[in-house]
């Protein structure tokens, strides 16, 4: 059977989903130069998927446009992640409201073998493998909330914040374990209201964490 050309858009998501996976990554480092003609060179494609690719990071606030065709990632912004961080953690604090009726065994024995990987990730300090496995702790929550909405909201917002947590991982790679150890007993306990909380002190905790460490950076890179 003859493969069918894979369609201008696909090949537009592939591009975006790996850019944006480097620029939350910090591959591609804030403030660095982005040449469309380059990265189509490195991945294989075309100027055009590369472009639309680029057009969609900027919607979402990771690369910035500017006069003359030039394409920068943004730099990582305390204004922007202090503003962001309380907006998630309200957004994960209700997902997980509308998911603990729905919960089953099964899934809280999931939450605590995610958990378990977490920590052994977070002990070897690999930041990609304890992000990814946050993201699946939190994402179960997600999935079983069954509201897209909000689903779609939090897809949008979380690279945002999710470079700055990449940055500061060495300094602040283990605040969550606590928190998750709340998080899961608040769900064996059926406890709606201690699973809010705990949710949102989750997030905003880290917010803050987060936020003043760039600040500090940014005020010594300054002086």
């Amino acid at each position: 059977m003859k493969n069918q050309p894979i369609p201008r858009l696909s090949l537009s998501e592939e591009v975006y989903q790996r850019l944006q996976q480097q620029i939350i990554t910090l591959t591609l480092a804030p403030g660095q130069k982005l040449n469309d003609q380059e990265l189509a060179e490195a991945f294989g494609v075309s100027r055009t998927p590369v472009r639309e690719a680029l057009k969609k990071l900027e919607e979402e606030g990771l690369v910035v446009a500017k006069r003359g065709s030039r394409t920068n990632v943004t730099r990582l912004d305390a204004t922007q992640a202090r503003q962001t961080f309380p907006i998630v953690a309200t957004l994960h604090a209700l997902a997980a409201r509308l998911a603990l009726p729905l919960l089953k065994a099964a899934d809280i024995e999931q939450l605590r073998d995610i958990h378990q990987a977490f920590q052994e990730a977070i002990m070897q300090d690999d930041a990609e493998a304890a992000l990814q496995l946050d993201d699946a702790f939190h994402g179960l929550f997600l999935t079983r909330s069954q509201n897209g909405q909000l689903i779609e909201t939090l897809n949008r917002l979380t690279p945002l914040i999710r470079r700055l947590e990449y940055a500061q991982f060495s300094r602040h790679g283990h605040d969550s374990m606590a928190d998750h150890e709340a998080i899961l007993a608040a769900c064996e306990n059926r406890d709606a209201e201690a699973l809010v909380r705990t949710t949102e002190q989750n997030w905003n905790g880290l917010g803050r964490h987060l936020v003043a460490a760039l600040e500090e950076e940014t005020s010594c890179d300054q002086s």
